[in-house]
């Protein structure tokens, strides 16, 4: 009676089924932001387009978990293509970094190096004019690091546009959905990869605004995979954090924790002579290297969290800004103290640097959704949604170059969170881990 009563089951069939209409309903919200003029004018509409597929991303996630096999795998492939196809062929719309990677790209082409000079410098007025004045923040130099600028060039030698910009950012995609595969828990395995596959937050910051962090998160995601085989190959785990380090600098942090799981001296070495050849070839503008990534860090300030408390109740921004890194360059001593599996220590390094942040532009924490995957956090996948709400304030950028958030905004997106994450806190391991941070030794320590 049992068995046959299992193999009746109609609940893996229903759950396929939603599944199903999961992807379906998404596909539909993407074709409508890709495709429609329904929008146009108003970001505030795609926003809630976009919160809508993250809706249903929800649903089609608590659908895989009590279905899997070929079929279920299939859908779950089939409906992130067709997601991520609804917007490749759409220009970038709720940001124009992307004017930034082309400019680049283009005065690298001239063999210019793009550190030396801002794109209002009057040396570079000889350069496509409609692609200069369509660049944010002219006034300021390039804050993307080699890697970055080195992809920039390719695309622009390619002649390749946005869309090439797109191209190079989904073969990443798809290398991490790959590797994520196997770096997923078993249980759930189909549900855990889907976190990052269906990720409407992955959808729209890449395969629609072009934004090109998946390039750094890829070799990030590559050192977790090599730490997983018995015998983790310390050169290739050097250059990995080195080439995720030369796309956003902050993932240098986990260089104590990767050498620590590999040989010391081979993991640093291999990520220094990285870092070192990576920036030869932009050697000459000397001290300017960072004059675009100093203004940045002195000036920008948007949606931050933790670091909005910290700048309201410390004497100055500069204490402030000390004290947020002092705090996550803690928790990279103590990844290694305590040691830390290297994918403890990166989620860790990772939630820190957002939190502590003064910028979090819903594109950072594309850095977070493979680590959910791989250690799943109900916290950090309402964050990854809701992060999406920020672009609220665009439409007055749009029109007068001011880009307000209203308060309501940042409840919607943190609230919640800090709810979640302080009932996991309570209910898990996450007081140990805190513990651990402030003290250098676990409770049971005497």
């Amino acid at each position: 009676m049992t068995a046959s009563s299992n193999a009746s089951d109609p609940g893996p069939t229903r759950a396929l089924l939603a599944l199903g209409l999961a992807g379906a309903a998404q596909v539909v919200v993407y074709v409508a932001l890709g495709g429609w003029d329904l929008y146009r004018g108003r970001p505030d509409l795609a926003v809630v387009l976009a919160l809508t597929a993250f809706a249903f991303y929800l649903v089609g996630i608590h659908a895989a978990q009590r279905t899997s096999g070929s079929s279920a795998l299939v859908l779950a492939i089939g409906f992130g293509v067709l997601f991520r196809a609804a917007l490749i062929g759409d220009p970038p719309f709720l940001s124009d970094d992307y004017y930034r990677y082309l400019w680049d790209g283009a005065v690298g082409l001239q063999g210019i190096n793009p550190y030396r000079y801002a794109p209002i410098d009057p040396r570079l007025a000889d350069l496509d004019a409609a692609l200069r004045t369509s660049v944010n923040h002219p006034a300021v130099p390039t804050i993307y690091p080699p890697l970055a600028q080195l992809v920039f060039l390719a695309v622009a030698a390619a002649g390749a546009g946005w869309l090439g910009l797109k191209t190079v950012w989904l073969v990443c995609d798809a290398a991490i959905a790959g590797i994520l595969y196997r770096l997923v828990p078993s249980r759930h395995r189909l549900a855990s990869w889907m976190i990052y596959w269906w990720s409407p937050l992955v959808v729209v910051e890449v395969a629609w605004n072009a934004h090109l962090d998946l390039l750094g998160v890829l070799p990030l995601v590559i050192s977790l995979w090599l730490v997983s085989s018995e015998r983790p190959r310390s050169v290739a785990l050097g250059v990995a954090i080195a080439a995720a380090a030369l796309v956003k600098y902050f993932a240098a942090l986990v260089l104590p924790a990767a050498a620590r799981v590999g040989r010391p001296a081979r993991v640093v070495a291999a990520f220094l002579i990285t870092a070192v050849l990576l920036y030869l070839p932009y050697a000459g503008a000397g001290s300017a290297l960072f004059e675009g990534l100093a203004t940045y860090a002195r000036h920008w300030r948007f949606n931050e969290s933790v670091y909005g408390v910290l700048a309201a109740t410390l004497p100055s921004p500069w204490a402030a800004k000390t004290l947020a890194t002092a705090v996550v360059v803690l928790i990279a001593v103590q990844a290694v103290r305590n040691e830390w599996s290297l994918e403890r220590a990166v989620f860790w390094i990772v939630g820190a640097v957002l939190l502590l942040a003064p910028t979090v532009h819903p594109w950072y924490l594309l850095w977070m959704v493979p680590l959910v995957a791989i250690r799943f956090n109900r916290a950090w996948l309402y964050l990854s949604g809701s992060v999406l709400t920020a672009y609220y304030g665009l439409e007055p950028f749009l029109e007068r170059g001011n880009w307000p958030q209203p308060w309501w905004t940042r409840l919607i997106i943190y609230g919640p969170f800090f709810v979640l994450l302080a009932v996991d806190a309570w209910q898990g391991s996450w007081c140990q881990t805190a513990w651990q941070v402030i003290t250098g030794r676990s409770r049971s320590s005497p």
